[in-house]
């Protein structure tokens, strides 16, 4: 189902019993932007420090736009899946003093236009939201009792205008109808939230509240002392917009609330994003982000890396050909995996989708990945009790506990990030030292090229003639080594900190030099004894 700012009120009970019962929760996400460049790309040489600072600037200037949610039920009469998904449509807002901003890259708009992403609903439907520091900010004017000055004193001439037809139509109304109600329609929630105030300042005898069943409609009662009818008090009028400048991130809300467990595929960026638009900037500390992002989502599982693990206990023959998300669905959907062939639980979608159109919409790849979810803890599970047989949601999650909280980085010195407990010690292969003998200034790119046919590499300079090579794999080093042995044009060895940095060859001579002068000290009062004696 869609969500946009049309249905979003009417939808949200639905969507709040639905996460409550949920067992765990698909997620995804559409972006404004991929961070591209020559300081973004993944590198091997990158720890997950280097990988969050390099990443933390730029992605303050990214948004998602559209964010998919399928909750998956188990019903377990027919051990069976049941999933509903959700497609947020999501848009920046402008109010007070908070303008919310972002960039669109040429090269992300081609994408989504690829993939048939509605810019109408983006733009002319989407959800707004705001971070808790934004939340706090406008929470802090109610309370301060500067909000409503702040917001008028923001609008532009169209809304100061707008106010002004209306207040002069309610001024009309009380000289000249006898009409005991009148109704102004008011899109925007902040238009309304200020011409309740307007009113009630210009013609204190007036009531005003918002009409039932219809909330953009402002209903004024000529006499406020009516029977049967309540002014709305100036708490439900700061409440009411509240909710409506939050938007989406009732439902963020909602998910740290139930604490459900969230799954998605390669989730790293998408932490990134979630923190910057829902919790609020990206902290200096890469240990503080994860700790935020623990707090308000205490279980997440990625897919990425779970299927990065599972793909060993395969075959050649029988592995994916890559764990792309769409690649890893069809796998488990079309039945290739040889270890789900018996006693597998049906998963039911129940608002289909049309798979030829929904790949790259946020809410058909959150079912994505929480069906293959689903499937990775179900091999898991057999694996464990040795027996294929229906697998119930607990079970699923146990069976993939090792690899809770544990999210995928993509080429870098380590192969996930910890959101609860240090990052794993690297266990990629040694780096190399490679030294040119031939020119007086390596050429990065020629050695890159003559490397690369070996294997997976990154290379950086390391010095005038020499440079640093980090590799994907052991087999990797060995062939360059054995195969640059007897070069004549490149010295390639294993680095070592003490051989081949400045500071370790300054240590190693001053260590020499230390050394020497002891043992010359001592060499030179063994003689200076000696000559005392005779």
């Amino acid at each position: 189902m869609e969500v946009t700012n049309k249905n979003f009120e009417e939808q949200l009970s639905n969507i709040t019993d639905d996460i409550k019962r949920s067992s765990f929760i698909g997620f995804d996400a559409e972006f404004t932007a991929i961070l591209a460049g020559e300081n973004f790309k993944h590198r091997l040489f990158d720890n997950n420090e280097d990988r969050y600072q390099k990443m933390r600037k730029d992605v303050r200037h990214m948004i998602m736009t559209q964010i998919g949610l399928t909750v998956f039920q188990y019903d377990r009469d027919i051990d069976t899946y049941v999933a509903n998904s959700y497609t947020f449509h999501l848009c920046p807002q402008s109010f007070g003093e908070i303008d919310q901003s972002f960039i669109f890259q040429a090269s992300t708009l081609e994408f989504l236009c690829k993939h048939n992403f509605d810019f109408n609903k983006f733009i002319y439907e989407g959800l707004p939201f705001l971070n808790k520091f934004e939340e706090d900010k406008v929470r802090q004017q109610i309370k301060d009792g500067t909000l409503l000055q702040s917001l008028i004193q923001m609008l532009d001439l169209d809304n100061e205008k707008y106010l002004q037809i209306n207040c002069s139509e309610v001024s009309k109304w009380l000289s000249t109808s006898e009409e005991e109600t009148m109704y102004i329609d008011v899109k925007y929630p902040i238009l309304r939230y200020i011409l309740h105030n307007e009113i009630r300042n210009r013609f204190p005898n007036v009531m005003t509240t918002d009409s039932l069943g219809n909330s953009n409609k402002l209903l004024i009662y000529r006499n406020k002392n009516v029977d049967g009818a309540t002014n709305a008090s100036q708490e439900l009028l700061e409440h009411n917009l509240m909710n409506s400048l939050l938007g989406f991130s009732r439902i963020i809300s909602l998910l740290q609330r139930y604490k459900k467990p969230m799954v998605g595929h390669n989730l790293f960026l998408d932490t990134l994003l979630l923190h910057n638009q829902f919790i609020g900037p990206l902290p200096k500390k890469y240990s503080v982000f994860k700790k935020n992002i623990h707090e308000i989502f205490p279980t997440i599982f990625d897919t990425k890396f779970i299927s990065l693990d599972m793909a060993k206990k395969l075959t050649f023959d029988e592995v994916w050909k890559s764990n792309t998300l769409q690649i890893l669905y069809e796998f488990f959907a079309e039945g290739k995996c040889k270890k789900l062939e018996k006693a597998v639980n049906p998963i039911r979608l129940n608002t289909p989708f049309d798979v030829k159109q929904s790949y790259h919409e946020a809410g058909w790849d959150s079912f994505c990945s929480g069906y293959c979810f689903i499937r990775l803890g179900h091999w898991a599970a057999c694996d464990t009790i040795g027996h294929a047989k229906p697998m119930g949601p607990t079970e699923i999650v146990a069976a993939l506990d090792p690899f809770c909280n544990k999210i995928n980085i993509i080429r870098g010195a380590v192969r996930y990030m910890n959101l609860i407990d240090n990052d794993p010690v690297s266990n990629r292969p040694s780096l190399l030292h490679v030294k040119s003998l031939n020119e007086t200034t390596i050429n990065i790119s020629k050695v890159a090229s003559a490397l690369s046919n070996y294997g997976a590499i990154d290379i950086q300079a390391y010095g005038r003639q020499t440079a640093l090579v980090a590799t994907g794999a052991q087999l990797t080093v060995d062939r360059i080594l054995k195969n640059y042995k007897n070069s004549k044009e490149y010295k390639i060895s294993e680095f070592s900190a003490i051989k081949h940095s400045v500071a370790g060859r300054v240590a190693l001579w001053s260590g020499a030099f230390i050394t020497g002068g002891i043992l010359l000290y001592f060499f030179h009062r063994n003689v200076k004894s000696k000559v005392t004696l005779v």
